[in-house]
């Protein structure tokens, strides 16, 4: 009997792993379909977002019914509760995911030719912030998990400046701005994407550590 709960635990992880794994790689081919301007490739990251959808009610409905059933002790617990937090997370990331895609599609119709360097710069540091929270969760790494509010900062910094130099530039090229207010939301995703990397890390470490780091000082100290 206690194998066979462990199989249901086991599959829990499993989708966790695959969503995450999903959710990684829909950021990367959104910024590859705004760096090319490949609209069939924003298309497939806009279809590709309703597996995540999919699996986000899937794993809802298992982490609830071993809930209902199982009566979990306390580190099952854990595991379940973070399932259900992570996939949300996970899922809003698709999301904005599918939002850039959305928005490289209107880039493609306007046929504009603008300046993504900002964008890189912040791209480049969120899918690895994506990444590490990813292999942090996976692997129970509590203590990389810690350092990655930093990297948050760093990428929310990013996005101000982003967002400065892209409002100059509507000045300067206004024939442009339509594509320009493109990638100042396009940036807004990003900065998104790195709070949802963020709280995965905050629920890696109540995983290993049973320990709730949101809103407390341990948090604010990572920051900074």
């Amino acid at each position: 009997m206690a194998r066979f709960f462990q199989s249901e635990l086991d599959e829990l992880r499993t989708k966790i792993v695959r969503m995450a794994e999903l959710a990684a790689t829909a950021v990367e081919n959104a910024l590859r379909s705004l760096y090319d301007l490949d609209a069939d490739a924003a298309r497939r990251v806009r279809e590709d977002d309703d597996i995540l959808d999919k699996l986000e009610v899937e794993i809802d409905a298992a982490a609830n019914r071993y809930i209902s059933l199982r009566a979990p002790v306390a580190g099952d617990m854990r595991l379940v509760t973070v399932a259900l937090k992570a996939s949300h997370e996970l899922e809003r990331i698709g999301d904005e995911a599918s939002s850039i895609a959305k928005r490289v599609l209107r880039m493609c119709r306007q046929d504009a030719v603008v300046d993504v360097s900002e964008i890189r710069r912040i791209g480049e540091p969120a899918l690895g912030l994506i990444r590490d929270s990813i292999d942090c969760l996976v692997q129970g790494d509590a203590e990389r998990a810690a350092a990655i509010p930093r990297g948050d900062k760093e990428i929310d910094e990013i996005h101000r400046a982003s967002y400065g130099d892209y409002i100059a530039r509507i000045s300067a090229e206004p024939e442009k701005a339509p594509a320009y207010i493109e990638l100042i939301f396009i940036s807004k995703s990003l900065e998104r994407i790195g709070d949802h990397a963020t709280n995965i890390a905050v629920e890696t470490i109540y995983l290993v550590e049973g320990e709730d780091i949101r809103h407390t000082d341990r948090t604010k100290r990572s920051k900074q």
